[in-house]
């Protein structure tokens, strides 16, 4: 990461101050970007049954070539408890079926890389907050972006992700818990791995 970068982080980190932004998001101009607008959303992307979130959004703009605006947008929604919300969100990320995910690092940081062909989206679990990143159109998200969010945000996720050993958002997910109590009711001749 060159020095310039190394700085402008210290600096946006320094005056977000050693907890989070009030409203969760950054909300000052990131690089090249500025930004625009902040909102708090009620109806989350990834609801987790038994454990209330509220979401906040913010939008980045850049302008290009006289009148061309491209967009960046951050959203983090905030749970009640941390507990199993890696395995959570994976499971609902198992379930899209229009995006290809895989796993990459984003900023030094593991996120999940949502890759829907004409958008791209970075998504990490940190504590008891989702993050997650849009790219400008046909492009990479900011630098400047990436290492803002993952400054406030440090990922959970490991290389495989994963929610890291020791990490407060570790756990099962309901639907894991579920498939072990099925195994479990079933005889032992049926179960997986039984002898045959």
């Amino acid at each position: 990461m060159p020095v310039v970068r190394i700085v402008a982080a210290a600096l946006l980190l320094s005056a977000c101050g050693a907890s989070l932004p009030a409203r969760y998001v950054v909300e000052q101009d990131v690089g090249d970007f500025r930004y625009r607008r902040y909102q708090k959303v009620l109806d989350v992307e990834f609801p987790v049954e038994g454990n209330a979130a509220v979401g906040h959004t913010a939008s980045y703009v850049r302008r290009d070539h006289g009148d061309e605006v491209v967009f960046a947008t951050a959203f983090v929604t905030v749970y009640e408890r941390p507990r199993a919300l890696v395995a959570e969100v994976r499971d609902r990320l198992e379930g899209l079926g229009t995006y290809e995910i895989r796993v990459r690092e984003l900023a030094g940081e593991h996120v999940w890389w949502l890759d829907g062909g004409s958008d791209s989206w970075a998504l990490w679990v940190s504590g008891r907050h989702l993050v997650k990143l849009g790219a400008p159109r046909g492009e990479e998200i900011p630098e400047d972006l990436a290492d803002a969010y993952t400054g406030l945000y440090p990922s959970d996720l490991d290389e495989r992700g994963r929610a890291e050993e020791g990490a407060e958002s570790a756990g099962q997910s309901a639907r894991q818990v579920q498939q072990e109590e099925e195994q479990r009711q079933l005889p032992a001749h049926l179960r997986e791995g039984a002898p045959r």
